[in-house]
């Protein structure tokens, strides 16, 4: 019986482990905790730290996997890229995973390449940010070179700012690294795609809304983006000349952009995984008609090899997220009507009665979120289905 490892078994990998779990093959695990999904259908599953190398090198020597597959996240993303190269397996390389995790240096290739980025600078001392802020003017962006989910992020506004912004985005660099970034005003999109025989394709495009301009933490994302068709059309195009220079050939992409009102396109990010939140298991597919999770597991098992497909989608869908006000919970109500309404494609809550709701700061602590499909009004239609959520908060 073949061996496949599979890198990660939180919540958002829950449609790609129901899948495979399907192929007859004898699956092992690797996760970061003692809790994970579909436990019964692994023959072992090592706990561990999700970046501890060494550790998960023993494991897979002693399985020797005839496939390695991840999604949605960094880490497993790494880990999958030396597994891949080590044992000559299909899936991504070393280097298109640091490319894809390190902001820097994704940054500097694209540079190189005539993509069009914010200015930027590589950090290490705060007296660099200022010299930096002299260059380019206030606002701009701290962040950490190396971490995911906007930890870290900062926007800041005046030279006051800057110590507690680069302290932020230091203490969550693994490096130790900081980039700096002019601030580009505009709107954000993403796009996700796949790479079919090597080859980049865009898949779906999407328009993200913040909390604020002060916390880039996006509370809804659009599907299809909210652009003019020949805007929409040139950030596709814009997208998969980027996946080409940056050299990814393998699997999901997921990238952010930021579309200034005159058009421009700046790249901010542009992973070699599918997105967060199950927009690569569950989003994407839907929105586009493209099972682009059933090819990425035949690709990574190399049952069969994806084909591009001859026509793309454009099936409206938002996921939108809770954002709770601060207090204790008492009760939630309303959750049975929500699992109920036949819009929703997903609907998770990350707390529960007796947590403290704390205020949004990253893409990790906020408060749960809906995924609904409408054939118009969609942002109506999960905005009625998020009203039917009731927080009672006990009373101080």
């Amino acid at each position: 019986m073949k061996k496949a490892l599979v890198i990660n078994l939180g919540w958002e990998q829950e449609p790609l482990l129901d899948v495979i779990s399907t192929t007859g093959w004898e699956l092992y695990g690797i996760h970061y905790e003692e809790i994970f999904y579909r436990n019964e259908v692994f023959k072992e599953v090592l706990i561990a730290d999700i970046r501890d190398l060494p550790t998960i090198t023993k494991f897979a020597d002693l399985i020797k996997p005839d496939a390695v597959i991840s999604d949605q996240c960094d880490y497993s993303h790494f880990v999958q890229a030396v597994l891949c190269e080590k044992y000559q397996l299909p899936g991504p390389r070393i280097k298109q995973s640091q490319i894809s995790s390190n902001k820097f240096l994704q940054r500097s290739i694209a540079s190189e390449n005539s993509i069009q980025v914010p200015q930027f600078r590589r950090i290490i001392y705060p007296s660099e940010v200022y010299e930096f802020a002299d260059e380019v003017g206030y606002p701009l962006i701290l962040k950490p070179v190396d971490n995911r989910g906007s930890f870290g992020v900062s926007k800041v506004n005046s030279k006051e700012e800057v110590l507690l912004a680069y302290l932020t985005a230091l203490s969550n660099s693994h490096s130790r690294w900081v980039i700096a970034e002019q601030f580009i005003k505009g709107f954000e999109v993403t796009v996700d795609g796949y790479c079919f025989q090597r080859v980049p394709y865009s898949l779906t495009l999407a328009k993200k809304g913040h909390i604020d301009e002060q916390r880039q933490v996006s509370v809804d994302i659009k599907y299809p983006g909210e652009l003019p068709d020949d805007l929409y059309e040139k950030v596709l195009k814009n997208n998969e000349e980027v996946i080409r220079k940056l050299g990814y050939d393998f699997g999901m992409t997921h990238s952010e952009y930021m579309v200034t009102p005159a058009g421009e396109i700046y790249l901010i990010e542009a992973a070699n995984r599918g997105g967060g939140v199950y927009t690569s298991e569950i989003i994407v597919p839907h929105v586009s008609g493209v099972d682009i999770l059933g090819a990425y597991i035949n690709d990574c098992l190399d049952i069969s090899t994806a084909i591009a497909p001859k026509k793309i989608g454009r099936q409206e869908v938002i996921l939108k997220f809770f954002s709770l006000k601060p207090g204790k919970i008492k009760a939630i109500e309303g959750v049975e009507s929500v699992i109920k309404d036949p819009s929703l494609l997903k609907f998770r809550l990350t707390v529960q009665p007796g947590d403290i709701v704390q205020p949004i700061y990253n893409d990790a602590n906020r408060h749960g979120f809906v995924i609904v499909s409408a054939e118009k009004d969609v942002r109506v239609q999960a905005q009625k289905i998020v009203d039917k959520i009731n927080i009672i908060y006990e009373k101080n």
